[in-house]
């Protein structure tokens, strides 16, 4: 008697069908198996945005022309809705395009979201009496096309466009008598070098980057006319078996005069994990964080990490603010990692972050 594959596959089991086509897909070392598409989403909680439900996913591929040994383009999404009226869709493509000659990178981020405001410099977010609800909608989006100009090394035009829109704040002194309503344009040079093997799951190699980004008065930008410099430098090491050693250090400084909307914010889910986004902003930023992440068994992994950060109005107003944190990885695909940190820092601060991909 001959029986059916699916009779098989239900003698088999749901969950270890699941297992056993991950596991064949993390032993696998051909391109096929470092693209395709990952989906995966669940619900949440938050005293703020109340029950929600969050969905992320990942698209890894090749253009025609490009193959391995390059790494794969790789798009990634993360779209969540709660039932306060949050909502927030977030998008990335990292497109690699005539045999790596040339990269396109885009971000567009669209939210609306309850969310406290704290003020401008240190000493307000330092002030929990400042603490005040404030609902925020954000929209922004910007791209650069990089030209390669030697091996690994990049460069080429940057464009930024963003939009925040708040409603009134219970102390209208913590915004400072700015507009309440901002948008502002931006045009740049972005100069990169990459020497990373996967942009999803880095296990060797660097990272530089380096952008100037121009917000002049007569680019319909009103009052808040400023330059922005970031600053970016990652570093990838193999350690022991299993074990990758990870070091990340960024710069935001701008000059002129930055609205609240645009000023160097502290605290998201890649940078000083664990801080509420927002509740630390100034002029200027410094942040650096070096992290273990270790795989366990098969698909799943952990990390640790430590770093710290801060942000200032200029050298006489900087305060250290440190962060640590611990996370898991689930290997949803390869170098495809679905994550969960919990990060912690100074006076109590601290959250949970489910994403895809490492932080960094």
């Amino acid at each position: 008697m001959v029986t059916a594959p699916d009779t098989l596959a239900r003698k088999k089991g749901f969950f270890k069908t699941v297992l056993s086509y991950i596991a064949g897909d993390l032993d696998a070392d051909d391109e096929e198996a470092s693209t395709g598409l990952s989906i995966i989403g669940g619900p949440h909680y938050d005293s703020m945005a109340g029950f929600g439900v969050g969905v992320v996913g990942n698209y890894s591929y090749m253009i025609k022309g490009c193959h391995s040994p390059l790494p794969p383009s790789n798009f990634s999404v993360k779209a969540d809705v709660s039932t306060k009226k949050f909502w927030s869709f977030n998008a990335q493509n990292n497109m690699i395009v005539a045999a790596d000659k040339y990269r396109i990178n885009t971000l567009l981020r669209m939210e609306y979201m309850p969310a406290y405001f704290w003020g401008m410099r240190f000493v307000n977010g330092k002030d929990n009496d400042n603490k005040v609800r404030m609902k925020q909608f954000r929209a922004m989006f910007n791209t650069n096309f990089l030209f390669r100009i030697a091996d690994g090394l990049y460069a080429g035009p940057y464009i930024h466009w963003e939009y925040n829109r708040a409603d009134s704040i219970a102390i209208p002194e913590l915004i400072e008598g700015q507009s309440l309503h901002q948008r502002n344009y931006g045009v740049g040079l972005t100069l990169d070098y990459d020497t990373r093997d996967y942009v999803t799951e880095p296990t060797k190699g660097v990272y530089l980057h380096f952008s100037q980004v121009f917000f002049p008065r007569f680019m319909w930008n009103g009052d808040y006319g400023f330059t922005r410099t970031d600053l970016r430098f990652s570093i990838y090491k193999k350690a022991w078996r299993g074990a990758i050693i990870a070091a990340d250090m960024r710069a935001l400084f701008n000059y002129g005069t930055p609205s609240w909307a645009t000023m160097a914010l502290l605290g998201d889910s890649n940078n000083m994990r664990g801080y509420y986004h927002g509740r630390y902003r100034d002029k200027h930023m410094m942040t650096g964080v070096v992290e273990l992440r270790q795989n366990v068994w098969k698909w799943l992994g952990m990390v640790v990490w430590a770093g710290g950060g801060t942000v200032f109005h200029d050298s006489h107003s900087m305060h250290f603010l440190p962060n640590a944190g611990v996370g898991l990885r689930w290997a949803f695909r390869k170098h495809v990692n679905i994550r969960l940190d919990y990060g912690f820092g100074r006076d109590g601060e601290s959250a949970f972050i489910f994403g895809i991909n490492e932080a960094f």
